[in-house]
């Protein structure tokens, strides 16, 4: 009998993807893991204009049974392993399901091997191949271009072609002398909702919203030469409720290894081919996890190490070139029967597709 599979690989939370589903026969269940590591520690994350995230590994067992998720493994023992003779130990953490490491200071150094080891509660020992910092220029710059493109919506029973403004955000890759760069980029929004109802002193009149999932694409390039710019995303403007108050937008570059990237890569086209059921299922991307006494098990996964910086860009309406005029979603239309939507009454009741929403400004938001 045909079996569906949800493998918690691509839960993976750094590139926030939605799960996906795929057929495999008979497959048995198997070990699936997701890790990284960085040069940027918690604790210099922490000085950053951006949330600060621990280095993680989750651990899953994938599930044998239709539309049921990954069997999260809570159990296991967890250590970083460096080629300079050092161990760092993880922590299990309810809150996140997956293993955080214990050091806040931990970062990872150039010129130094590292891997992840894991002994479950059988006594099943994986290991994943050593990995190491690939360093590439740092992102310290955005290209930004107002544009607009051609969209297709609908009104009624028909479908306009209609002029969409917006912009083309991009980064600069600089000409150098030839070694190749491997880039995978994040990119997280936050914006200000703020409601018309409540009263300038209310607490709960202005929340800071960050959506971790509203650019689920994931954004992978080869870099040989540079000497351009690679796009990154197209910010709509008009009818975005996301611009009103204020907005910002988090771009972390990590440069990888060729088998790092790699790996990235493969899941990008998985990802792009929709997961039809003639795609290669994602049990088919490269790992670099095994068992240690029996190579031959199937696993799935990878743990890798990423050169990593980050960007953070701002916007209001007032750096737009042109005005925009935003409804307020909290005031009726003349004529219209009305119920105020979530948000209107407590601005942490907001429901505009988000995963973090807070009535205390962010450190980070008004930094540089």
């Amino acid at each position: 009998m045909r079996q569906s599979y949800i493998i918690a690989l691509l839960l993976i939370l750094t590139a926030c993807i939605e799960p996906i589903s795929f057929e495999t026969g008979s497959e048995p269940r198997r070990l699936v893991v997701d890790g990284f590591i960085s040069n940027i520690s918690f604790a210099d994350q922490s000085k950053k204009p951006a949330p600060p995230s621990r280095f993680y590994v989750a651990v899953r067992w994938t599930s044998p049974v239709n539309n049921v998720l990954d069997e999260v493994i809570s159990d296991a023992t967890v250590a970083l392993i460096s080629s300079d003779g050092e161990s760092f130990g993880y922590f299990w953490d309810e809150d996140e399901q997956r293993y955080l490491i214990r050091d806040v200071n931990f970062s990872a150094k150039e010129n130094v091997d590292y891997k992840i080891r894991i002994q479950t509660s059988e006594g099943k020992v994986y290991e994943s191949d050593n990995d190491k910092l690939h360093p590439a220029p740092e992102l310290e710059d955005i290209d930004v271009e107002y544009k607009s493109i051609l969209k297709s919506i609908s009104v009624g029973n028909q479908t306009e072609i209609v002029q969409q403004r917006g912009i083309q955000i991009s980064v600069p890759l600089d000409e150098h002398g030839g070694e190749e760069y491997y880039y995978r980029w994040k990119i997280v929004p936050s914006w200000i909702f703020e409601t018309s109802r409540l009263p300038e002193e209310n607490i709960n009149k202005r929340c800071y919203v960050t959506n971790l999932y509203e650019y689920q694409s994931i954004s992978v390039w080869e870099d040989k030469a540079g000497g351009y710019n690679r796009d990154l995303f197209f910010l709509e403007t008009d009818d975005n409720e996301q611009l009103q108050y204020g907005y910002s937008t988090l771009i972390t570059q990590y440069s990888l290894s060729p088998q790092g990237f790699q790996f990235w890569d493969q899941l990008a086209t998985q990802q792009q081919s929709g997961g039809g059921i003639f795609d290669p299922p994602p049990f088919s991307l490269v790992t670099n996890i095994k068992n240690v006494d029996n190579p031959e098990e199937a696993v799935s996964g990878f743990f890798y190490v990423a050169h990593e910086s980050s960007y953070r860009w701002k916007l209001t309406p007032s750096d737009l070139p042109y005005t925009l005029t935003f409804l307020d979603p909290c005031e009726p239309l003349p004529g219209v029967p009305f119920i105020p939507p979530p948000g209107c009454s407590n601005c942490l009741e907001y429901r505009g597709s988000y995963t973090e929403n807070t009535n205390q400004q962010p450190i980070w938001w008004d930094q540089n």
